[in-house]
């Protein structure tokens, strides 16, 4: 862009003053010296040694002050719009929250996870009374239990659009690590027969559960534990159940100097407890975040210190919903369930 068209755009006029001033001196000088050279270098001199710079200068302060002034307000208004987005990202947080909170929403989700995944599998039988145990499990209402029956059914249909149901998890649920893993970990307990997922389930139980936002390490943690945390979760519930119809008081959870009951439950379905030995010694260990190597020093020391982080008290002085406070109590009741389980134990070994 050209020096006029700078000008014209700044809206300063050129000032003439140093040619002025030149022609009279010029002419001053053309008659002194009896020439006409100095009549006409003299302007010259003077517009492009004053005029020009000084126009020059004056343009590209006011064009520097546009700018600024332009930058200051596409600062203010993203800085508005940032703002604003903080504000709506709030909101929705808080809506996502709430909807965290309610049980069926929860159990809506689990089933149709399950139901996604299973649906290329030809027989049923044995999904739909895994599905039956689990809802039994959480003890849902009739409304709870008959929206995680559509849920279930919707998503074996094959016109189930599972793009757009991981959508609108994220959207209304977003991506909450205890969450995904709690809908998650309940799917592949359905899906389980045996000890056993088929090929074709898990494959879309990956799929479906890197998509609503769980990590890849997440998912292998998962399948190593083969939902080991809700299979201890369940047996504890099961064994609070046959201690409450011998006493008359019960605690929800034991303290660490309490003794854990030692009454052998009849096997049932997917509710029970299948494993045993090594492998279930290795899963309680897992539960308490430790290894083979572990002492029982090392076990009571892991126990207190995961009761403190996950003890439904704890978590409900902290403000925390019923429903939301129920996914951490599983997890409170698993770490119980296989401290109880690694404490008798020892205590044979010993």
């Amino acid at each position: 862009m050209s020096l006029s068209e700078k000008g014209r755009e700044a809206g300063i006029k050129f000032s003439y003053k140093g040619s002025i001033i030149g022609i009279v001196l010029g002419i001053i000088l053309a008659v002194i010296c009896s020439h006409i050279l100095p009549a006409i270098i003299t302007p010259l001199v003077a517009f492009f040694l004053y005029d020009r710079p000084k126009y020059k200068e004056a343009v590209e302060k006011i064009l520097a002050q546009r700018l600024l002034q332009k930058e200051q307000e596409e600062k203010a208004l993203e800085e508005a719009r940032l703002k604003e987005e903080k504000k709506v990202e709030k909101k929705i947080k808080a809506v996502q929250k709430k909807n965290r909170e309610n049980k069926a929403s929860l159990y809506e989700n689990i089933y149709t996870v399950a139901g996604y995944i299973l649906a290329n599998q030809e027989d049923l039988t044995e999904y739909i009374q895994n599905a039956e145990d689990v809802i039994t499990y959480f003890k849902a209402s009739k409304e709870e239990r008959r929206l995680a029956v559509e849920a279930f059914n919707y998503a074996l249909d094959p016109e189930f659009n599972v793009d757009e149901f991981v959508e609108n998890y994220l959207l209304y649920i977003g991506k909450n690590r205890d969450y995904i893993n709690y809908v998650l970990t309940y799917a592949l307990i359905i899906a389980t027969v045996d000890d056993n997922i088929h090929y074709d389930a898990k494959e879309r139980l990956v799929a479906i559960g890197k998509a609503m936002g769980s990590s890849m390490a997440a998912l292998k943690r998962l399948f190593k534990s083969n939902g080991a945390e809700a299979r201890f979760a369940r047996e504890f519930e099961k064994q609070s159940q046959e201690n409450l119809s011998e006493s008359t008081s019960v605690s929800s959870f034991e303290s660490d100097n309490s003794s854990s009951g030692t009454k052998k439950s009849k096997k049932s379905s997917s509710s029970s407890y299948n494993h045993t030995g090594a492998e279930k010694t290795s899963e309680a260990l897992d539960i308490l975040q430790l290894d083979v190597s572990a002492t029982f020093d090392d076990i009571k020391k892991a126990y207190k210190k995961l009761m403190l982080k996950y003890h439904p008290d704890r978590l409900a002085s902290q403000g925390l919903s019923e429903d939301m406070i129920a996914i951490y109590t599983d997890k409170a009741k698993a770490i119980q369930a296989a401290f109880d389980y690694l404490k008798k134990l020892y205590s044979e070994v010993i």
